[in-house]
């Protein structure tokens, strides 16, 4: 990292430990850069996926900066003695964003799920009424279907400094990391999943001592049962896995050493 940001792994995912003030140093710093950089905000059904499906994998570990998102990445980072500051969210990566974007007058492209909650029309007045000078535009986006030349074009016709989508993992990460090249005046890429929903009214936000807590999963699970099978996976399927993988780590050193000692 350009800003000498360490890095820890989670299940072999790599995570930035990093401050809000430092996150904000990265963003300007990469809007200089000669290249794109990708932002992924890490949680434990990411990290999941990425250990399971090889080319998701490849995707996540790529990116140039993974930020620590959901509260089971920052519990395992804290039982394992790694230090760290705070969660960095994707309402976070929104905010920070958006704000420096309207400071710099940058262009922001908000790519949004054809079938999702956000229309064009709710995302403009939350706009507007957050960051009335902010330069941005928009397009409705089938991310499972094949790139739309159409659509590609119009991106490039923008020449967007910023993209922010809101497909949802994995495919919004699995998006980015096949198509950024297309895009040439991308300097800044990253997926935010529901926290646009959350910005544009489209799903009541969940009560500030709810986003302090870390709980955030249970306002969903408690507003969307469906998410069910997500939340498992997060609660009980992730923490399962980082204790085992700490404790085959653990055994394999004492093998290790005990040889040492025989020797």
């Amino acid at each position: 990292m350009s800003i000498g940001l360490q890095r820890a792994s989670i299940l072999g995912i790599p995570v930035d430990r990093c401050t809000r003030i430092e996150f904000r140093m990265f963003l300007r710093k990469s809007l200089s850069a000669l290249t794109a950089r990708r932002i992924v905000t890490l949680n434990p059904e990411i990290a999941l996926a990425a250990r399971r499906d090889a080319r998701y994998g490849v995707a996540i570990r790529t990116a140039d900066l993974l930020t620590v998102d959901g509260i089971g990445i920052a519990l395992a980072l804290r039982c394992f003695g790694d230090r760290w500051e705070r969660r960095i969210t994707g309402s976070d990566v929104l905010e920070d964003l958006a704000t420096l974007a309207q400071e710099e007058g940058k262009t922001v492209a908000f790519l949004l799920r054809h079938d999702g909650l956000t229309a064009p029309p709710l995302l403009r007045l939350a706009l507007a009424a957050r960051w009335p000078s902010l330069r941005s535009t928009m397009a409705m986006v089938d991310p499972r279907a094949p790139m739309d030349p159409a659509l590609a074009r119009a991106i490039v016709d923008a020449a967007p400094d910023i993209i922010m989508v809101n497909f949802g993992h994995p495919i919004q990460e699995r998006w980015l990391a096949e198509n950024l090249d297309r895009f040439p005046s991308v300097r800044i890429a990253t997926g935010i999943g529901g926290a646009l929903d959350y910005f544009s009214g489209a799903v009541a936000s969940p009560p500030s001592f709810v986003r302090a807590l870390g709980i955030e999963w249970l306002w969903r699970l408690l507003r969307q049962p469906r998410r069910f099978r997500r939340i498992v996976q997060a609660v009980l399927v992730f923490p399962c896995a980082v204790l085992w993988e700490r404790s085959a780590c653990w055994f394999h050193q004492q093998r290790a050493h005990l040889r040492f000692r025989s020797t």
